[in-house]
């Protein structure tokens, strides 16, 4: 029981020691689990063995994943000047004397007076803002592009050393525990690939009916929009807010407060599809896990591991669960 416990323990000194390093790997980790997801259905093709459907998984994933950053960054760009442009053009034509409609023309003129400048802080302000944004999007796009690239080729050879390190499971563990060791190393992988096997499912529904769900409204770059969703779909209750505000960005420069109401729409529709429908028929009962202990679970591990804690949030909680059904209820059912 205190070898994994302290395992878990030397990954969390290790990560507060070397957290790029750490969280590179892990995110390698993570990443190497939803390929193998696509790689376990293509390797029952008689023709395709485990090792070739881990290359065209890979592959797959980091054309998707390169694709999908290499469409954000341009319209990221061209919607926020849009909507700086926007902003700048409303306080420049915002009558204030209709507004206020004071009789005293000296009180008028002050009022104006300070307005105006408060609106044209706000206007400089959010064109700053802008600018900074965008040169800063331009300046990491290598960055981030070379960090893809890495978690891919990191992630693929996660995927292909899993098969020796289940073979090598033994020499982590004193003799006298490695049986109970290996039954719950057995089950905590089990219901993570469950969950993450569910969760790429779920992701690629979320995305089709946000992309359909945008395209119905007539919202502009309605797949792509689509497409974020399923990607962020991954981080949990947090993923809906990442991929909505491109899309709440798209509908307000394209259609004002109706297309903000649309695209709004499409957000719920398809969060409360995903929340009624698709978790619980999909994820089933296995997963057992409250809603509330999830929220903590993801503050927590985003306080302690930064953005990587929230992906590792839920495989902590169904480690910990675990854990505490196999050793520690066990010990206190022998009390």
């Amino acid at each position: 029981m205190w070898f994994f416990l302290g395992y878990f323990l030397l990954f969390i000194l290790l990560f507060k020691l070397a957290p790029d390093i750490l969280g590179a790997l892990t995110l390698g980790w993570y990443l190497s689990m939803i390929i193998e997801v696509p790689a376990r259905h293509l390797s029952k093709i008689k023709f395709i063995p485990y090792k070739l459907a881990i290359v065209i998984s890979s592959v797959l994933i980091l054309a998707l994943l390169v694709l999908g950053i290499s469409l954000l960054i341009p319209i990221l760009i061209d919607e926020g000047k849009r909507l700086f442009s926007l902003i700048a053009t409303g306080v420049q034509n915002f009558d204030l004397r209709e507004m206020f409609n004071i009789s005293d023309e000296a009180v008028m003129e002050q009022v104006i007076g300070i307005t105006d400048t408060f609106l044209s802080n706000i206007g400089e302000r959010a064109a700053n803002l802008g600018s900074d944004t965008i040169n800063w999007t331009v300046q990491n796009v290598p960055n981030v592009m070379t960090a893809v690239v890495i978690f891919v080729i990191a992630a693929s050879y996660f995927t292909a050393v899993i098969p020796m390190l289940k073979a090598n499971f033994h020499r982590f563990f004193p003799r006298s525990g490695r049986e109970k060791a290996r039954t719950f190393a057995s089950a905590f992988y089990g219901d993570l690939q469950h969950f993450i096997g569910g969760q790429v499912f779920i992701a690629l529904v979320v995305g089709v009916l946000m992309g359909l769900g945008m395209l119905i409204a007539g919202v502009k770059y309605a797949f792509f929009l689509g497409f974020l969703a399923g990607i962020t779909n991954f981080i949990p209750f947090l993923g809906v807010i990442i991929a909505g505000i491109p899309a709440i960005l798209v509908g307000l420069t394209h259609g004002g407060i109706w297309g903000l109401v649309k695209v709004v729409i499409v957000i719920l529709l398809t969060n409360q599809i995903e929340s009624w429908v698709l978790s619980p028929k999909i994820q089933g009962r296995r997963m057992r896990l409250n809603w509330f202990a999830i929220i903590v679970a993801i503050f927590f591990c985003a306080q302690f591991l930064g953005v990587v804690g929230v992906l590792l949030a839920i495989p902590m909680l169904i480690f910990f669960r675990d854990f505490w059904i196999l050793y520690v209820q066990k010990t206190f059912d022998r009390m």
